[in-house]
Formats: structure tokens, C-alpha cells, sequence
């Protein structure tokens, strides 16, 4: 889940008012301006990889996405007093590659943002995450359309505490299948690998995923609900994936991250949580009543991934492509190019040449509009 997305939580740091109404109230402050650091950082010690994404909070009454927090200093430290610094990639995502990490040793993360403040998380312990079980799909008992489930467990009972993300990717195709141009004052085919007809598409979660086994005798996470496809989505018309990352928590983080899904997905009246200040465990060194978003950690992560057809959905359950308002028109040769479209099919009369084509918007042949991209992903069957 990427942090930059709460927009919303200046009010977290806001104390829980009262209010004798039963509709929602939204108090004065939403509209103040904000300018708190978000700060999102993990290290990953399976592959080594730290990556760390810093923004700036916005007003709960703001449509601007958060601004991401350019031209910063980071670095992961250990507890012996190496450094490793991060490499800024652009829009506030900050990176670093092939790391040693020791479970022997602790880390934290320093950041210097371009005002010069100085930020610093507490160390953190390694923590190692047991393998997936399984990933599976269900028919929903609540809504119409499919349920994607985890499954995972821990034999030595040291986990307890679990997050997950996730990455879905799908293959869709236009309404339309347009294999010819015109060029040059004539009309030629479209080179294959120059199609926009076949799309693949991926899309991050965007919700927090976090799950607990602490109130059971044995560490197990059994049919924990990922995510929710409704039929007629375009995800599952061909076929769909979904690679799934798991990560351990240690008992704060969690904490941290429940806190947080609790003011941010149920915030909007009086049976709601109120807001609240959700403390992360990163801090403004030189002042520690400077507010901090955010939550860095250090462990190892699984992953597992799975493909499902469209066709193996139960008839009552399966997608199927839709025109929308997606209309087919003419135009003879005489009269072209068309201004704003693309060719599908040549016309014929009484001769063998054609005298015209059928046509369609770009909208309606060139998947890309959708938001999808035409290379086939390296991973998929």
C-alpha cells in the first residue's frame, strides 16, 4: 500500500472531538493548509532491497494528490554504524539494490529532506516471514462475483502478526480489432508489433491488508480475503493474475497499521473511529514535536502468484466484453483520411478492390486508452 495515498491525515493528528450529532461533522481544521512529511520505507532482507517513498501530507478537503518529497538525503543504518545510502528515482521514491543485510544486526532509516530536518526511525529487528500456503478463488457468499483468499501459517508460532500487497495484472482487448492505416495517401496493414488491440494492465492494491493469528492456539491464517473481483469486470474477461507479497510484522508495526486502517477506511461518522494521532516509529531528531507519518520496518518478504482464465469462472460468474457505446461507421475512399478514428474492415462493391472501409473511434480499437500497455508482461503463461 502506498502512504502517499492518505491525503486525508492531517486530522490524525488532531484530538477526537465530540459532537451530540448523529450525522457526520467535519470540524474547521480540514481545511487548514498542512505540510507534514509522509514517510513509507522498508527493507527488504530476502533480495536485499530498501525502498522508500516520502510525500508531503494534504488537507482532508483537498483533491491535489499528495506532493512527493524530492531532493532528500536517505540512508539505512545498521547497528555497528554502516550506511548504505538510496538512490532517488524520481517522484519521491527513493531505492537501494543488493544490500547485506544480517539477522544479527538491527536497522533503522535517516532521512534529510532538502530544508535540511533530519529524521531517524527507532532500530528495527528482523523480522522473518513464513511461506504462502495458498492463493484461491471463491464464488463470494456476499456479493456477485469472485473472492480472492490467502492461506499461510507459522509452525514455530513466532509470526502472529501479517501484512500482504498485491499486484493484479489482466489481458483485455479493444472493442475493436484495426489492422489497417492510412499512409502516405494509401492504405497498408499495421505491422504486428505496431497492434493495439491486446492489453495488459496492472494495478497495485490500495488498501491495508493486515491480519492476526494472536487470539488463536496455533499461528494460522485460513481463507483471509485479498480482494474482490464483481462479474462484468474487464479483469476477468481473459484472463487475470495476481502476484501477492506477505510480510511479517512485529507487534508494533501491526499496531501501527491497524490504528491506521481504522481513521482512514471507517473515518465518516459519529460509530466511526474518531481521529486520533497514529505514531509511527519515526522521528524529527532536532525537534520531536514535529509531526511524522509513516512507518519504516525490516524483514523478509514471500511472494506467490496465480493466473485465472476467465473461461474456468462458473457460467453465472464470467465477464464478457461489452461494446459500451462503441459504434462502427463508413466512409468511402474518396473521402478519406477520417480525421479522429481508425479502420477496421474494407467495403467492397460489384469489383474485387474496395471502395470504402468501416471505421471506429481510437477509444474504441486502441487498448491503450483504456490504461493498459500492448508488451506482454515476461511473466505471463
Amino acid at each position: 500500500m502506498k502512504i502517499g495515498r492518505f491525503q486525508y491525515l492531517y486530522i490524525l493528528l488532531c484530538f477526537a472531538f465530540l459532537t451530540s450529532c448523529i450525522e457526520s461533522y467535519p470540524p474547521p481544521i480540514i481545511d487548514d493548509e498542512v505540510n507534514f512529511l509522509v514517510i513509507d520505507g522498508s527493507v527488504n532482507s530476502t533480495d536485499g532491497s530498501a525502498h522508500v517513498m516520502l510525500s508531503r501530507a494534504v488537507a482532508l478537503s483537498s483533491t491535489e494528490s499528495s506532493p512527493p518529497e524530492l531532493n532528500a538525503q536517505i540512508s539505512v543504518e545498521d547497528s555497528e554504524g554502516n550506511t548504505y545510502p538510496l538512490i532517488e528515482i524520481g517522484n519521491g521514491v527513493y531505492q537501494q539494490s543488493n544490500l547485506t543485510i544480517s539477522l544479527s544486526k538491527e536497522y533503522r532509516l535517516y532521512v534529510r529532506t532538502s530544508d535540511n530536518s533530519e529524521y531517524q526511525s527507532d532500530f528495527i529487528t528482523i523480522k522473518q516471514t513464513p511461506i504462502i500456503d495458498s492463493i484461491h478463488w471463491e464464488p463470494s457468499q456476499t456479493q456477485v462475483g469472485i473472492d480472492i483468499l490467502i492461506n499461510t501459517h507459522d509452525g514455530s508460532k513466532k509470526t502472529r502478526y501479517y501484512q500482504w500487497s498485491f499486484e493484479e495484472t489482466f489481458e483485455y482487448e479493444a472493442v475493436y480489432y484495426s489492422y489497417l492505416k492510412y499512409e502516405n495517401e494509401e492504405i497498408v496493414s499495421i505491422p504486428l508489433e505496431e497492434q493495439t488491440y491486446r492489453c495488459w494492465e496492472t494495478l497495485p492494491s490500495q488498501k491495508i491488508l493486515i491480519g492476526s493469528s494472536d487470539k488463536l492456539n496455533e499461528d494460522i491464517i485460513c481463507n483471509f480475503p485479498l480482494t474482490f473481483i464483481p462479474k462484468n469486470s474487464q479483469k476477468t474477461i481473459i484472463k487475470y493474475s495476481i502476484l501477492v507479497k506477505q510480510k511479517a510484522l512485529s507487534r508494533e508495526a501491526y499496531d501501527y497499521w491497524l490504528n491506521l486502517q481504522k481513521t482512514t477506511e471507517n473515518l465518516g461518522s459519529l460509530f466511526d473511529p474518531q481521529p486520533g494521532q497514529v505514531t509511527g516509529n519515526i522521528h524529527n531528531i532536532n525537534n520531536p514535536s514535529d509531526p511524522v507519518l509513516g512507518y519504516f520496518d525490516v524483514g523478509s518478504a514471500q511472494e506467490k502468484r496465480i493466473f485465472i482464465k476467465g473461461i474456468d469462472l462458473p457460467v453465472e460468474l464470467r465477464s464478457f466484453k461489452s461494446q459500451g457505446n462503441c459504434v462502427m461507421d463508413t466512409v468511402l475512399i474518396e473521402d478519406l483520411p477520417i480525421s479522429a478514428g481508425a479502420l477496421v474492415h474494407p467495403i467492397y462493391g460489384m469489383g474485387p478492390s474496395p471502395i470504402g472501409y468501416t471505421y471506429s473511434s481510437i477509444s474504441c480499437t486502441d487498448c491503450r486508452t483504456q490504461g493498459g500497455k500492448t508488451t506482454k508482461p515476461t511473466f505471463w503463461q
